[in-house]
């Protein structure tokens, strides 16, 4: 079967265009108008999808300064400059960023052996202009290219995170390549290491590889990695053979964050969020002023690439 990548852009999703990149391996379905959403992600070798999507809401378009959780389908967003909402430069920004919310322009192309697809936006409050690419090639891999600038007057705090709600299985395995974890006080995790701290993948006797019990109570754990050995994490499904791993340059994303809801403690929902991240914690000014996010002068631009593996 030829591997070649083609591009479609005939589609639409309950009303908003979607934009399909594919090959004999990958499906990846685009949705320009809300947020540059990633929507799905398909392994064709075995007909799985690895995308999590939200049965509960539907597929439309949310106003801006809308609070997330309530309007969140799954899928793969980007968040920026922000999760909680705060004051940055003094500007209040929304939940969950500037760009979710808003439709991206978009234009497409081909080189040699691959497709790709550019979103661009401006962010609103901010100013900033983001560039994000989207390429397919021959084998089952997704390359993602980022490009943030501040061509406004004023030096930004910001965090940047991709925000990928991905499905669970019975035997799901979760890799993150990580040396200490944070604990974030939300939720009801599973257990709750001395000092909220511990190193990957053991907490307090436990394997956080694997999926907890669940039968007698939901678990919920929100984790952050404050070091990484490498740029990487991600989901492997065995019974099915097939996962999706993220890969990054830990110089440009030093941290990542691991948003779990294993029916309970968000919405008795069954997800698992990989948030590969600029830094941490969830308040951009805390990290700020302790050195651990980043600000953009004015007048400066970030680039850096992801890349979503598939792989058996």
């Amino acid at each position: 079967m030829s591997t070649s990548p083609r591009l479609s852009t005939e589609w639409s999703l309950a009303g908003q265009q979607a934009v399909i990149l594919e090959n004999s391996e990958t499906r990846v379905v685009v949705l320009p108008g809300l947020g540059g959403k990633v929507m799905s992600i398909v392994d064709k070798r075995v007909d799985a999808e690895l995308l999590w999507r939200n049965d509960r809401v539907p597929v439309r378009p949310a106003a801006f300064g809308s609070g997330y959780d309530d309007q969140f389908l799954g899928g793969w967003d980007e968040l920026y400059p922000n999760d909680e909402p705060e004051e940055l430069a003094s500007e209040p920004v929304p939940d969950h960023g500037e760009l979710w919310a808003v439709p991206w322009h978009w234009s497409t192309g081909s080189d040699p052996g691959q497709v790709w697809l550019e979103l661009t936006v401006r962010g609103a409050v901010t100013g900033t202009e983001v560039t994000k690419r989207l390429t397919v090639g021959a084998g089952p891999d997704l390359m993602v290219d980022y490009r943030i600038a501040n061509t406004g007057r004023i030096d930004q705090p910001f965090l940047w995170k991709s925000h990928v709600a991905v499905e669970l299985r019975p035997d799901t395995v979760i890799d993150l390549a990580a040396g200490d974890v944070l604990m974030h006080e939300f939720g009801d995790p599973r257990v709750r290491p001395e000092g909220d701290s511990f190193t990957w993948p053991w907490a307090s006797g436990h394997d956080l590889r694997t999926l907890p019990d669940t039968t007698s109570r939901g678990v919920s754990e929100f984790l952050i990695a404050t070091t990484l050995e490498q740029g990487e994490c991600g989901v492997r499904h065995p019974a099915a053979g097939t996962g999706l791993r993220l890969s990054w340059d830990r110089a440009d994303l030093p941290s990542c964050w691991l948003f779990a809801s294993y029916g309970g403690g968000w919405r008795g929902l069954d997800v698992l969020v990989l948030e590969p991240c600029t830094g941490y914690p969830l308040s951009v000014n805390d990290g700020v002023a302790a050195g651990t996010h980043q600000i953009l002068p004015a007048g400066a631009t970030r680039s850096w690439q992801l890349t979503a593996h598939l792989f058996r």
